[in-house]
């Protein structure tokens, strides 16, 4: 055991703990904490889809429960395990009373958070996403099982403490053959598996071969229950087809008793915030599902960079209209308002500092909002660049000061969530859905 590894055990020994944070972050320190005899209390999220559910058979306690929690519970250990949003956690504990020394940053010890796309390409050409921008043309493929395997050998021989990893990035990951084995040499090494699906995939076998390996996490892009709305942002989808993968989901984690969090991801605009998200909520209450929701915002990073800097895109300006939260309105609702901790810089921005993004062809971009390739690609090959190389690629990226000038990293996170909240209900909508 590394010493990073048997320092934070240690720390969670014979102490009550919760982990902050019930999402991939989360469950893969909760898997860590269970092969090691770790008991964990259950899990705090600020996410209302979670308030009150069982998450890899662990009760999630909203953040107002946490003074009860700790009265209950003498000498809580909260571990924080939200990889880009710690500085706003941390923020929260001290002002519900908690000392710095009681609770732990899971980044300390897990300093790299990694994402493999191991899908350079998409099925769908979404109106708020890169595949749908009509931008920059972009190579498309997928990485094979071997060079998946060397990526993989690689990241766990450079890091003291690996517990996740994501195997999604802008890509479809259910568009790679391989996926299944992929979610399995996760899991042979210790570290849980974290999907992204748009769930519009006919491949029916390849989906039945994945849930059986158990990934511990799911996520499900969507953004409407009727076709009228999902077809008008999520291009070339089958929201029948997502319904039915969905239900397929449900009956493979009841007939193999799996622990996988489906997390539906249901994207807003002001055309699917009426009726189709009461019957998107219903039909996931229904399966035992999580539906979270995010307000649709425009990326990738150069895109928006482009709108601000007077140079939208017909695309943008296809999908501004759509938006509850326009990008300027999000912009000022996630700058913080903390004398002390005015914004973001570049050498705190957490996409920037905790965050290794691995394209399908070992390209290793800047950070996940970004999308184009030239100066934005901090080292060709993740296979031959160190650590220290990809770094000091990232410290040099010009690209970073404009994303920081405009406020984006707090932006592409949706810090003050309430914030939006208030713009969005001020805006009138337009749900499409058929005559009840």
């Amino acid at each position: 055991m590394n010493t990073r590894q048997a320092d934070l055990l240690a720390q969670l020994a014979d102490v009550p703990v919760l982990i902050w944070g019930a999402r991939m972050t989360g469950l893969g320190l909760v898997r860590l904490c269970r092969t090691h005899g770790i008991a964990v209390l259950g899990f705090i999220d600020s996410d209302p889809a979670f308030a009150g559910q069982r998450i890899a058979g662990l009760p999630c306690h909203p953040p107002a429960e946490l003074p009860a929690l700790r009265a209950q519970h003498p000498g809580l250990k909260i571990v924080v395990a939200a990889s880009t949003k710690e500085a706003e956690i941390n923020r929260q504990l001290l002002g519900y009373g908690f000392p710095a020394d009681s609770f732990i940053n899971y980044s300390g010890y897990c300093d790299l958070f990694y994402t493999v796309d191991v899908m350079g390409t998409c099925n769908l050409k979404c109106l708020s996403c890169a595949h749908g921008a009509g931008g920059e043309k972009y190579a498309r493929g997928q990485m094979s099982f071997e060079t998946y395997r060397q990526v993989i050998d690689k990241i766990v021989a450079e890091n003291d403490l690996v517990t996740h990893i994501s195997l999604y990035s802008w890509g479809e990951p259910f568009l790679n053959p391989a996926l299944p084995e992929m979610v399995d040499y996760l899991h042979r090494h210790g570290i849980a598996a974290a999907l992204s699906s748009n769930l519009s995939i006919k491949n029916e076998a390849l989906l039945h071969k994945v849930m059986q390996h158990n990934p511990e996490y799911l996520k499900v892009s969507l953004s409407g229950y009727y076709p009228e709305a999902y077809n008008d942002t999520h291009g070339g989808g089958n929201i029948h087809l997502v319904r039915s993968n969905l239900l397929r989901l449900r009956y493979y984690i009841d007939k193999y008793r799996l622990d996988t969090v489906v997390d539906v991801n249901y994207h807003l605009y002001n055309n699917n915030n009426g009726r189709n998200l009461q019957k998107m909520r219903e039909l996931c209450a229904e399966l035992g599902f999580f539906l979270s929701t995010t307000f649709a915002l425009v990326m990738p990073l150069e895109r928006v960079i482009d709108k601000l800097e007077g140079r939208p895109s017909p695309s943008t300006l296809a999908l501004e209209p759509k938006l509850l939260v326009s990008v300027e309105e999000g912009i000022s609702a996630s700058r913080t308002v903390d004398r002390e901790n005015p914004s973001i810089s570049p050498a705190d921005c957490p996409f920037l500092a905790n965050q290794t993004i691995i394209n399908w062809d070992l390209s290793v971009p800047i950070c996940c909002t970004t999308f184009n390739r030239g100066p934005n690609i901090v080292a060709a090959n993740f296979l031959t660049a160190s650590k220290a190389q990809i770094g000091q690629g990232k410290a040099q990226a010009g690209i970073c000061q404009t994303c920081v000038k405009h406020g984006l990293p707090a932006y592409n996170l949706g810090l003050n969530r309430s914030r939006w909240e208030a713009v969005a209900a001020s805006k009138p909508s337009f749900d499409l859905a058929p005559d009840a």
